[in-house]
């Protein structure tokens, strides 16, 4: 496991420092699926630290509104935008104080429009209002309950935060004020274990699921018991290559950032492959690092590209 983190933590350090400019194409359709398809809508950033440009976005979500927050890793900030891709604002700058950050890998957003920001750095959770205004924090370094080594995701449900981490192996469950509730997971080569886990997401009914670099989507109950887990090392559909990152829409479905693979696949919630989108030919559709997802309950996709710096939307929609 320690060798696959170090491989992921060198392949990120790169993608960090080789953000480049992409080329814009008229939008068009991905026919991948017999009975759905993705069609592109816009997309938004441009390599830079100035307000509204992005380093590095690791990671994605959408309020009530529209609005969207991006976790801009790079520049150790958090920026809104509108459902158009303007900028709104900007929060955040590199540091160890209250409202600072140290490399924020993950955003997620609960029902009353609160921002919880995996400082990975930093070892900690932190809590804003959707406008910046620092509200909480919690976490430390540390091997016990309620610290965190390498902690890279988050979800929200149901009142409580779950946080993968990776560096402990470990999925820390807390209340949303910072207290901690329970945990679990373990490193090892069972189906049921992490060998590099590296995003996690809650669906409607509570069921976690967990992307693992190895190879796999994991599903667990929120206690923790195993489920099942899919997918092998491969370009097939179904296949992945470090899926990254996974994010549950309102329906049931379950998308997969297949980072190496650049695309995206949605799932049922039993692991069944339902389509994918992604290509190579320098398009609308084209990822050089596709990381971040967020799937909203209007059938749309959000898609963070760390290697060209900027966020892609996508609708789902029936053919």
């Amino acid at each position: 496991m320690k060798k696959i983190i170090l491989f992921s933590l060198l392949l990120i350090t790169i993608i960090l420092t080789s953000c480049v400019k992409p080329d814009v194409f008229e939008p068009k359709v991905s026919d991948f699926s017999l009975s759905e398809r993705a069609v592109f809508i816009c997309q938004f950033g441009f390599p830079g630290p100035l307000p509204g440009m992005l380093t590095s976005p690791f990671g994605v979500t959408v309020d009530n509104e529209g609005n969207i927050y991006v976790a801009d890793t790079g520049g150790d900030r958090i920026q809104k935008f509108n459902s158009r891709g303007e900028f709104i604002l900007g929060f955040g700058s590199t540091g160890n104080l209250n409202g600072q950050m140290n490399l924020p890998y993950s955003i997620k957003i609960d029902e009353k429009n609160s921002l919880w920001v995996v400082d990975t750095g930093n070892a900690r959770i932190q809590r804003f209002d959707s406008n910046g205004k620092f509200l909480m924090k919690f976490g430390e370094p540390g091997t016990a309950n309620g610290q965190f080594n390498s902690c890279m995701d988050l979800a929200v449900h149901g009142g409580n935060i779950f946080v993968l981490d990776v560096g402990n192996s470990r999925v820390q469950v807390f209340d949303f004020h910072g207290k901690f509730l329970y945990k679990w997971g373990q490193s090892g080569p069972d189906p049921k274990d992490f060998q590099a886990p590296f995003g996690i997401t809650v669906d409607h009914l509570g069921y976690v699921y967990i992307s693992d670099l190895s190879g796999q989507i994991k599903k667990y109950t929120s206690k923790g018991k195993f489920i099942k887990a899919w997918g092998t090392v491969g370009t097939e559909d179904g296949q992945f290559q470090s899926p990254s990152r996974v994010a549950a829409d309102p329906f049931g479905y379950i998308y997969v950032a297949d980072t190496a693979n650049l695309r995206i696949q949605k799932f049922n919630s039993d692991g069944e492959f339902i389509m994918k989108f992604g290509k190579n030919d320098g398009g609308s559709y084209t990822f050089m690092a596709p990381y971040g997802i967020y799937a909203d309950n209007q059938n749309k996709v959000y898609v963070t590209d760390v290697g060209y710096c900027n966020v892609k939307v996508f609708q789902m929609k029936l053919k």
